[in-house]
């Protein structure tokens, strides 16, 4: 028994495997010192059909893995074991020897020189439309992007709804973020939807300075104080006191942070304040103060009687930025302080653990902070102390201070829910593309994954779902379905109904390789076969001959080339007829032969074929030929093709001729017909 050697067959312009070709056969016949071993029954020829499971163990087989990885091929290689078939990527060649070698195939102990013909399926590529939207880009609608299509950062909402549609605005949005795109780009776009309209109710803003008691206001602006039962709030036109009581934690605020505050005015000891029905933080910056006023005795008794007095009338005063020199009298509950030659005495009001921390009895100090009320005598109405929201204590500021943080409208809230859109550039514009069907987070939802569809669960449920999503499908109908695999990727599948079921469509063929144990190992056996049959102006004679009437013009001179451009006379090669043309009648009117004895013109031909001209198309087609380590037979590449001669009682003549790779692009003649067969 002979054990097999595997040839890819390049039959009519395609590539076929052929069984039963024994590499020893061959070396007995052509090859000068290759002995066939000697005959064992230990030796085995095995045909395998790769099965479902066995494209799963290939894919998890720790080899494969670490080959994938090195190559940046793991998501492709996982594909594989979830798809049951090679790509172009996952070659049978690269990865299948893995599992040979496995104890996961039935014949992986088979002894050395045995061969496997192993049946597999392989993509011939999946679907260019597929292709295309696996490397669409994913798109998020922004803030900015919802205050564009409702035209108002003071009246949108975050999300499209029937009177503002995506598909309006999402194209305009795709042309600013790829201004580069190129025609036939896709872009999956995320973005929220409500069904109903949305009611604006706009919002007037009121300046701090025109607060009153009583009233109803909105107001923005930035905190700049806090203390244990609000914050200081300020705008262009001065501060107030933002009120919570005992439910404010100035843990969740810090100085810079922008808010908005709807609430009614009210007053305190004289001081302007709001107390809040509602807030929300719009941004943050790091926030710079201005010069506070510097406060003398007597301007210090001067503010303590003006807020006094104001406790007494109708509206309130805006609190004031000063600073003062004094010195602490009392630091437990209550932080107390006298300023010299005042009448009338400091206190901080509502002052944190953190900033009584910083209070020292007796100690001299300068407050900085804002006035905001002065308690006064309830029998004398006189007042009694200045209260100040403090900022800082000898120049040292004990709130914390908000990072820069941009300005974000808020929206109108809305029943919303997620959704998304496939989106297509033609060379001048997007639009809605109805190319494939663009799966939603809903359905991906109810599909059991979550807002994503994952590569290994689609294809077991998007059949499912097309069937319930189209139930009155006609055999051979055909659905593109687009689905989003996480927040960066998406992917498409093609899905053919066959009369019960929707079968994924891949472009699957079925092929079959040889594959010979080597050195204890199961290796590729790259052995190739050409066939040229004389079919005038064929792929395949373009292919091989094309080169060679190439490079004889360009190396040789336009003297070998025919009036038509498409055959050369220094090999014979014609990428018309698709044949070496031996005519010595024909070669002998080209100029470049003038001279040369016309029984020597043919052997001069066949020569330039075999030693020049054939080398050069292999080189050409086969760039990256070369020897396979631990595969010890040699590489042939033979190339079986049509003589034609004018001259010769046979006109048209099958002819081969055989190459060994001996190194990167390189070969040796080991075989011709016109010498005779084996060439030493």
């Amino acid at each position: 028994m002979k054990y097999n050697i595997f040839k890819g067959l390049l039959a009519c312009g395609s590539i076929v495997a052929l069984a039963g070709c024994s590499a020893n056969d061959w070396n007995d016949e052509y090859l000068n010192g290759f002995e066939e071993p000697p005959v064992s029954s230990d030796i085995t020829n095995i045909d395998y059909v790769m099965t479902a499971a066995d494209y799963k163990t290939l894919a998890d087989l720790p080899a494969n893995k670490a080959l994938a990885e090195s190559e940046g091929l793991s998501k492709e290689l996982s594909a594989v074991g979830t798809n049951g078939y090679f790509t172009d990527k996952i070659t049978a060649q690269k990865y299948l020897p893995a599992f040979l070698s496995s104890s996961s195939f039935p014949y992986f102990a088979a002894n050395d020189k045995s061969t496997v013909n192993v049946t597999y399926s392989v993509s011939g590529g999946r679907p260019e439309l597929c292709q295309a939207i696996y490397a669409a880009k994913i798109y998020t609608v922004s803030t900015d992007d919802y205050i564009s299509a409702w035209g108002s950062d003071a009246a949108y909402t975050d999300a499209f709804a029937p009177s503002t549609v995506a598909s309006k605005f999402v194209p305009r949005f795709l042309a600013a973020a790829y201004p580069d795109a190129e025609e036939g780009t896709y872009v999956i776009a995320n973005y929220n939807q409500t069904d109903t309209d949305p009611e604006f109710k706009p919002v007037v803003l009121t300046d701090i300075n025109k607060v009153a008691i009583s009233g109803s206001y909105t107001v923005r602006g930035y905190i700049t104080a806090l203390c244990k039962q609000g914050y200081i709030l300020t705008d262009n036109t001065g501060s107030l006191l933002v009120y919570y009581g005992s439910s404010f934690k100035p843990a969740d605020y810090k100085i810079g942070m922008q808010m908005q505050v709807s609430g009614s005015g009210s007053k305190y000891n004289g001081g302007l304040q709001i107390s809040p029905a509602e807030e929300s933080n719009l941004s943050s910056k790091v926030y710079t103060y201005g010069t506070p006023e510097t406060l003398t005795a007597a301007s210090f008794d001067n503010y303590a009687v003006t807020y006094g007095n104001a406790n007494n009338d109708a509206k309130g005063l805006n609190a004031v930025y000063a600073t003062v020199t004094g010195t602490f009298y009392s630091v437990g509950n209550y932080i107390n302080f006298s300023v010299d030659g005042a009448t009338y005495n400091g206190s901080f009001y509502q002052a944190t653990d953190e900033l009584k921390a910083m209070c020292v009895k007796d100690e001299t100090v300068t407050v900085t902070g804002y006035i905001i009320s002065a308690n006064t005598d309830r029998n004398t109405k006189l007042p009694t102390y200045l209260n100040f929201v403090v900022t800082e204590v000898n120049g040292k500021a004990w709130a914390p201070m908000a990072e820069d943080k941009p300005y974000v409208p808020a929206p109108t809230p809305v029943e919303k829910y997620a959704d998304n859109g496939l989106y297509y550039y033609n060379g001048s514009a997007w639009a809605v593309s109805n190319a494939a069907y663009m799966v939603n987070p809903t359905e991906n939802t109810e599909m059991g994954d979550g807002p994503y569809l994952s590569n290994d669960n689609a294809l077991r449920v998007l059949p499912i779902f097309l069937k319930k999503k189209f139930p009155y499908a006609a055999e051979g109908d055909s659905k593109y379905v687009a689905y989003q695999t996480s927040v960066k990727y998406g992917n498409c599948r093609n899905f053919i109904y066959n009369g019960s079921e929707w079968v994924l469509n891949e472009g699957v063929e079925v092929k079959k390789d040889q594959f010979a144990k080597v050195n204890g190992s199961w290796l590729f056996n790259p052995n190739v076969t050409i066939s040229i049959p004389a079919v005038k102006n064929s792929e395949i004679g373009k292919q091989f001959y094309a080169p060679i009437v190439d490079w004889v013009r360009e190396n040789k001179g336009a003297g070998y080339i025919d009036s038509y451009g498409n055959s050369e006379f220094f090999s014979g090669a014609s990428y018309y007829y698709c044949n070496i043309n031996l005519s010595v009648a024909t070669a002998s009117g080209y100029a470049p032969w003038d001279g040369t004895p016309t029984d020597q013109i043919q052997q001069k031909m066949k020569e330039n074929f075999l030693y020049v001209t054939m080398p050069v198309t292999l080189k050409a087609n086969y760039p990256d030929a070369n020897l396979i380590d631990g595969y010890t037979e040699p590489i042939i590449y033979e190339l079986d093709y049509v003589t034609y001669d004018n001259g010769a009682t046979v006109q048209n003549t099958n002819d081969t001729v055989k190459y060994e790779v001996v190194g990167p692009a390189e070969w040796k003649l080991v075989y011709s017909t016109w010498l005779g067969g084996k060439v030493e």
